[in-house]
């Protein structure tokens, strides 16, 4: 894989100012947005032409040997899934479930035999897990997701993993045990880390994996 002076990863990334901070961290050779959510109009509204057009955009990339997925959503204020609104559902599970689907596809789809992709995703530790229910399904889903990406392009080299963050669903205080580390919830450039490690030689062999850049919270 590049090193040094090389340029850094391909990033697909949500148009969030924490997802621009993560493709500086990393240094990213090229950023492209992801589309933002399409207007809502029930449980009828339509994706289809978003998603179709950002595939295509996926697959119209030239080709990487590293490629990092972010599709981190804007924070939303902590509530129980049992008090979301239809629309608070489609908006935070139902359209990111389905951006994430679409890019993780496309993307791993696009890396070079031999390359790595690395999606980076919320995915709340069970302490701080009530009231961003929400944002669990989401990450479940994603590690799901990457596990059988990991398992469709093996026969290739391709190495598919995740890295989970406790950014913006971390409560300003922690209620349960403190995280092992000082400073959670952390910062971008510890989620930088962790991608960089998945992305490098050294990880050759690491594949399907989720690695919690929480500094030790559980």
């Amino acid at each position: 894989m590049a090193r040094g002076t090389d340029p850094g990863p391909t990033v697909l990334a949500a148009a969030t100012p924490a997802a621009a901070d993560l493709a500086r961290a990393l240094r990213a050779a090229s950023v492209v947005e992801a589309p933002e959510a399409p207007v809502d109009a029930g449980w009828g509204w339509r994706w289809d032409e978003v998603l179709a057009g950002w595939r295509e955009r996926i697959h119209a990339l030239p080709p990487p040997d590293r490629l990092v997925v972010c599709t981190w959503a804007p924070s939303h204020p902590a509530a129980a899934v049992t008090d979301l609104a239809p629309e608070a559902w489609r908006t935070r599970v139902e359209w990111p479930t389905a951006l994430w689907f679409t890019t993780l596809v496309a993307a791993a789809d696009r890396v070079v035999d031999g390359g790595a992709a690395v999606a980076v995703a919320e995915r709340p530790a069970t302490l701080d897990a009530p009231g961003h229910g929400a944002e669990v399904a989401v990450g479940d889903g994603v590690a799901n997701l990457v596990r059988s990406l990991a398992a469709a392009h093996g026969p290739r080299g391709v190495r598919v993993n995740a890295v989970a963050t406790a950014l913006h669903t971390a409560p300003a205080h922690p209620l349960g045990a403190p995280p092992r580390l000082d400073g959670f919830p952390g910062t971008v450039a510890d989620v930088a880390g962790a991608v960089r490690i998945l992305l490098s030689d050294d990880a050759s062999a690491v594949t399907a994996a989720t690695l919690a850049a929480d500094r030790g919270r559980r």
